[in-house]
């Protein structure tokens, strides 16, 4: 932005980033499929799309352009709130000022339409030719091997265990990069035992009962346990419920190999340890002493092994760039022009024959929030304002840094950011402690009236505790934005995410 690109904000608040930004599009939280869809529709009937490349390198282009005729302009500012003159123009510069690049937060991926709420925004690359070129979105370098998760050598019996695998086939499936369980199922099976007990829980530099959605069904799950173990740093609201804490290593304390930047990996460098603090211990560690007494298979291998193991295709061992090395090889573009791209007809899918197959839409689609103006219009008459969480305050990361005094003094109180007419119809001013209510429970925040927020909008700040009260009254559902949050059903059909931005609720002033 400093040397002169334009930027495009979509965010419902105007953040640092969005204030240094040509364009601010202020969205409905829960929409962005619809926007996506929107400027779709417009690059295509504009004419403004590729030629060559959607061509020569995509397939479904016709399937795509009949799926988003009716995805107007009007259509689209009627669900997002974004005028359609700036959907317009956001379209227009983002095809034809190229090269352009498009990212997103984690926020698109958190609502029940995560899976086609990222293809409508992914086919955009698609359709103007903005992939692997100089100054658009690049793919990064194959450096280093992946982690070897050994998923492999989980016995068929084990999988079949795997909470959600069946229905959600990219979170735990066979299809999955990283097969997890569905985290909603798994603090459920810990409740009720169902579909099997859940009796024991290791958790890793993880607090859930400040950062996982639907904070009071957290804390059920967590008392429920038989065992619980935490490795941390601190002493969390989690850490204080559990069994046994371990102390974790920070950075200084641990080794480990670092790509750089992570999504499109263009440099290589070793980070190693400095220093040793009491018991603190690297989580590889930890994990690796356990797997030796279970007698699992690969246990005991040297984690500078497996570094090495790695760091093969980039030529290097971890001794050789622990004291400082870095390999960065230099940038190469197109490379699709050879070798196509990494999907089965080797084209940019979009229309997209694997997930066909799968079962779900081949085509981005766009669905309202459950709980919004739009789909429940009864709860929006008793908590009419739009909910959006994961504010990030640059004194904290998370629900960390609320324990460290300067910058508790930085920022001391839970902030509920809301426009000027939303506050005023409701008699809040800046710096009021106001309520803030959604069909799951309340919270206490400190209200901060901001014109940098889309009015009928409420923006919290998550992860709150308070530290200074001590273990056993640490506050941690009385200020927690996941308080407010939902866990529950309906979940995306392929990920199994659920909705965490757009739920409804209102604010009162204490």
């Amino acid at each position: 932005l400093a040397a002169g690109a334009r930027g495009i904000a979509v965010d419902p608040r105007r953040s640092g980033t969005a204030r240094r930004c040509d364009l601010w599009l202020p969205i409905r939280p829960g929409t962005d499929a619809a926007l996506a869809l929107g400027m779709a529709r417009a690059i295509i009937e504009e004419g403004w799309y590729d030629t060559d490349f959607v061509e020569a390198y995509t397939l479904g282009f016709d399937e795509l352009r009949a799926a988003v005729a009716h995805c107007t302009p009007a259509w689209t500012e009627a669900r997002t709130g974004v005028p359609a003159s700036l959907m317009l123009e956001a379209a227009r510069r983002y095809a034809l000022d190229k090269p352009s690049i498009l990212d997103w937060g984690v926020s698109l991926e958190q609502n029940p339409n995560c899976l086609q709420t990222v293809r409508a925004v992914a086919v955009l690359r698609g359709l103007t030719g903005n992939l692997d070129i100089p100054g658009g979105d690049v793919f990064g370098a194959e450096l280093i091997g992946a982690y070897p998760v050994l998923r492999q050598a989980l016995p068929s019996e084990a999988q079949a265990l795997r909470l959600g695998a069946e229905r959600f086939k990219l979170l735990g499936g066979f299809r999955a990069f990283m097969p997890s369980a569905h985290i909603p199922t798994l603090f459920g099976a810990m409740r009720t035992g169902q579909p099997y007990p859940v009796r024991a829980l290791m958790l890793f530099g993880n607090n859930p009962l400040a950062t996982v959605a639907d904070s009071q069904a957290v804390l059920e799950s967590l008392k429920a346990l038989e065992l619980l173990v935490v490795a941390d740093h601190f002493l969390t609201p989690t850490a204080a419920l559990a069994d046994y804490v371990l102390p974790a290593a920070m950075w200084p304390e641990m080794d480990g190999v670092i790509e750089l930047p992570l999504v499109a990996p263009r440099a290589v460098f070793a980070h190693r340890k400095l220093v040793q603090t009491g018991q603190c211990r690297q989580i590889e560690a930890m994990l690796d002493d356990l797997a030796v007494r279970l007698g699992l298979p690969g246990a005991g291998e040297p984690l500078h092994d497996i570094f090495d193991a790695r760091l093969r295709p980039a030529g290097a061992s971890f001794a050789e760039l622990a004291d400082g090395g870095m390999v960065m090889p230099p940038p190469t573009y197109r490379r699709f022009a050879e070798k196509g791209f990494r999907t089965p007809t080797r084209k940019v899918e979009l229309f997209s024959k694997g997930l066909a197959r799968l079962g779900y839409d081949p085509l981005p689609s766009y669905a309202p929030p459950p709980e919004s103006p739009e789909a429940s219009p009864e709860t929006a008459r008793e908590y009419p304002l739009i909910l959006t969480t994961g504010a990030r305050r640059s004194e904290y990361f998370h629900s960390d840094g609320r324990q460290i005094a300067y910058l508790r003094a930085r920022r001391p109180d839970p902030l509920a950011e809301l426009g000027p007419a939303t506050a005023a119809a409701r008699g809040v001013v800046d710096g009021d402690w106001v309520r803030v209510k959604s069909p799951r429970g309340e919270v206490r925040m400190r209200a901060r009236v901001t014109p940098d927020i889309l009015e009928g909008v409420a923006s919290l700040d998550h992860g709150w505790w308070f530290p200074e009260r001590g273990p056993g009254n640490f506050g941690e559902l009385e200020s927690a934005a996941n308080v407010l949050t939902s866990a529950g059903p309906p979940y995306d059909p392929a990920f199994g995410s659920y909705q965490l931005r757009g739920l409804l609720c209102e604010v009162e002033k204490e």
